[in-house]
C-alpha cells in the first residue's frame, strides 16, 4: 500500500546502506531509521551483493573505497541482475576517474564525504517522491490492464453468445424451412406447392444472413458479395428441375452491409432472381441473369438484377400488380431507404440505390 509522504513521517521506501566503517555504519544507522521504512545496512561490497539479492531495496547507498569489493564493483554486479537499481554513491576522494565511472554506470546520486546529514536527506526525500510516483503509475498501469483484460473477457464472452444467438436462429429457421418442404410433399396442387417454395426461399434468405455472421469475424456486418452468391446459388438449386441453363453474372464490390440492411436487400434479390427463374426463360433454352453491386459512395450503393428474357408486357403496371413478390419487393425497398427503377425495354432490369 503507497502512503503519501507527510513531514516526520518515514519513507515509504527500503535502503540498502554499504560502508566499510562500522563507525560511519552505527551514525548513518541512527540517522537513517527515523526517516526509513526498510533499512539494511552492509559492511562491504560482497555483503552489499547479498543484502540486495536477498532485499531488493529501492535505494543503494554506497561508499567507494572498500577492501574485497568496492562499491563501483558492487554496482556492476547488481546492475547486473537489476538494470533499474538506483545507487547513490559517496567518497571522499575527487577522483577524475571514478566519477566518469560512475556516470557510465548510471549513478543517480555523486556525494562527497563528509556528507551532510540535510544533503543525504534531502537527496532521498526527492528519490522517494519519484519512487512513490512511480509505484502510483505502475498501480494505475495495473488497474489499467486489469480493466482492459476483463473488458476484453467480457467482449469475448459476448461475442460468443452472439454467435450462438445468430446460430440458434440459423437452426430454428432451417427447421421451419423443412416443416414447409414436407409438407409440401402432401400437397398436389401445383400452385400451392410454389407458394411454399417461395415461403421456403424467404426463410432460407433470412437464414444465410444469419449463418454468414456467425461464420466470420464481425458480427455487425457482412461481405454482401459472397452472400448474394450464396443467396443465388441456393435460389438456382430451386429450380434446378427447369430445363433452362440459366447463368449468372456477377459484378459487385466488396462491400459490407449491416444486418438490417442485409436482411432486406437479401429479400430483395430473391424475389426477383426467383421471378426471373419462373418467368423471364419461358420457352429459352439458355438465359443470363445479372446481379451488380457497386458502393457509390460511402453507405450508398447501387443494386441491379437483371435478365435477358422476355421482359414485362407494357400494359402491365408493377406499382399495381396483386403479385405478392412485387408487393414485397415495394415494401421492402422503402424499408431500407431505397428508390427503385425498372426497364422492360431488352429483358428485366431492376435498379435500387439505397
Amino acid at each position: 500500500m503507497i502512503r503519501e509522504q507527510e513531514p516526520g513521517q518515514r519513507y515509504d521506501i527500503s535502503v540498502l546502506f554499504v560502508d566499510d566503517n562500522e563507525t560511519i555504519r552505527q551514525l548513518y544507522r541512527r540517522l537513517l531509521e527515523k526517516h526509513i521504512s526498510h533499512l539494511y545496512i552492509a559492511k562491504d561490497g560482497y555483503h552489499g551483493l547479498e543484502l540486495y539479492q536477498k532485499h531488493k531495496p529501492d535505494l543503494v547507498i554506497t561508499d567507494m573505497v572498500m577492501p574485497v569489493m568496492n562499491g563501483l564493483e558492487m554496482v556492476k554486479e547488481i546492475k547486473k541482475i537489476a538494470p533499474e537499481a538506483k545507487f547513490v554513491v559517496m567518497s571522499a576522494y575527487s577522483e577524475k576517474d571514478s566519477f566518469v565511472e560512475s556516470i557510465h554506470l548510471g549513478i543517480d546520486g555523486y556525494l562527497m564525504k563528509p556528507v551532510e546529514a540535510k544533503k543525504l536527506l534531502s537527496l532521498i526525500d526527492e528519490f522517494a517522491g519519484i519512487t512513490l510516483m512511480k509505484w502510483e503509475l505502475e498501480r494505475k498501469e495495473k488497474k489499467r490492464q486489469e480493466a482492459e483484460e476483463y473488458l476484453k473477457k467480457s467482449l469475448e464472452e459476448k461475442d460468443v453468445l452472439l454467435r450462438e444467438v445468430h446460430h440458434r436462429v440459423k437452426n430454428n429457421m432451417q427447421i421451419i424451412s423443412s416443416i414447409l418442404r414436407m409438407q409440401s410433399r402432401n400437397i398436389e396442387d401445383p400452385i400451392l406447392k410454389d407458394i411454399l417454395q417461395e415461403s421456403q426461399n424467404r426463410i432460407h434468405t433470412m437464414a444465410l444472413i444469419h449463418e454468414n455472421l456467425y461464420n466470420h469475424e464481425s458480427l455487425a456486418n457482412i461481405k454482401f458479395s459472397s452472400y448474394i452468391k450464396s443467396l443465388a446459388g441456393n435460389i438456382a438449386r430451386t429450380y434446378s428441375s427447369q430445363p433452362a441453363n440459366i447463368k449468372f453474372d456477377y459484378q459487385m464490390d466488396d462491400a459490407y452491409l449491416p444486418i438490417d440492411t442485409a436482411i432486406p436487400c437479401g429479400l430483395i434479390i430473391n424475389e426477383l432472381i426467383s421471378n426471373s427463374f419462373k418467368y423471364a426463360f419461358n420457352g429459352n433454352s439458355t438465359g443470363i441473369i445479372s446481379i451488380h453491386f457497386n458502393e457509390l459512395i460511402e453507405n450508398e450503393y447501387k443494386l441491379i438484377v437483371s435478365d435477358d428474357g422476355i421482359g414485362i408486357p407494357d400494359s402491365i403496371d408493377i406499382t399495381k400488380t396483386k403479385s405478392l413478390g412485387m408487393k414485397i419487393l415495394h415494401k421492402l425497398v422503402q424499408q431500407i431507404d431505397g428508390m427503385l427503377e425498372s426497364d422492360f425495354s431488352n429483358g428485366t432490369k431492376f435498379t435500387i440505390t439505397f
